[in-house]
């Protein structure tokens, strides 16, 4: 699997084009991103969706905001060229140069959802609905889609200065936790208190699980979209039993323990065992 010595590499190469080094041309120089600025700026722009108080399926359009939020700080540190280089991390797919890496981005959500519905079936629900939702694929897309505006603001723009300063786990509770309050207001308007506490505890494990992708995938946020559209996938279509964030909170809490173990808080990438 990846190192976080090789992402970093590659990331520092981004950096010099991104800052123009070593091109005659280009003299401007790179302010850092701006992680505390961005939650602020991301707070107020969702402000008239809590208001109108959109909840699931219309809350959907709050995907946006981390997006503009980003987009508009970029624009102001490092102008267009730097927005330019910003959209390009949607489709960064060739920083994963570990293919095994895959094997989570795609089957980590899939996994715990499953044993999840496995836990509620043992403990007395009702197999007999399970289903596949027809319109999966379509499903897919879109929330591939809806991921790419949240994750170039929380993988492409915030994580990494929060890293640089606080180190990886740090940085992923953070973030985490800052998710899970940008949704509350949806998530309290449409769920019971145990429902809205689950789901916070499962968004800040997905998050570190995310990290922990990132960290070992060449900083790939492309990586980040497609694994924030499988949480999506498993969570929100029906699938005959009814998704139970608590549950799924303390499975992930699990793995992402495990997880921290294995790989060290400090990066999320020197795994005990090499």
């Amino acid at each position: 699997m990846g190192s976080y010595q090789e992402s970093s590499s590659c990331c520092f190469q981004d950096c010099r084009h991104y800052s123009g080094e070593g091109s005659m041309a280009s003299k401007k120089r790179v302010i850092r991103p701006t992680p505390w600025i961005f939650f602020l700026l991301l707070f107020l722009i969702t402000i008239p969706e809590y208001v109108i108080g959109l909840v699931p399926p219309c809350s959907i359009l709050m995907v946006i905001n981390p997006f503009i939020a980003a987009s508009l700080l970029t624009c102001r540190e490092n102008g267009s060229d730097g927005i330019m280089l910003f959209l390009r991390r949607s489709f960064d797919f060739r920083r994963i140069r570990r293919r095994i890496w895959y094997l989570p981005i795609i089957f980590l959500m899939p996994m715990a959802i499953l044993v999840s519905f496995g836990w509620m079936i043992a403990t007395g629900a009702s197999s007999e609905n399970l289903q596949v939702p027809a319109m999966i694929a379509v499903l897919f897309l879109v929330f591939f889609i809806a991921a790419i505006g949240e994750e170039l603001g929380w993988s492409g723009y915030a994580l990494e200065p929060l890293q640089d300063r606080w180190g990886a786990l740090p940085a992923a509770i953070i973030i985490g936790m800052v998710w899970a309050l940008w949704h509350l207001v949806p998530y309290a308007l449409a769920n019971p208190m145990a429902w809205v506490a689950g789901q916070c505890l499962a968004t800040v494990m997905i998050r570190v699980l995310m990290v922990w992708i990132f960290n070992n995938t060449g900083k790939s946020v492309f990586g980040m979209i497609l694994f924030h559209a499988m949480v999506n996938l498993c969570t929100v279509p029906d699938y005959g039993l009814p998704y139970d964030p608590v549950i799924l909170g303390m499975i992930l809490t699990v793995i992402a323990a495990a997880v921290v173990y294995l790989w060290g808080p400090g990066t999320l990438a020197r795994y005990r065992g090499a």
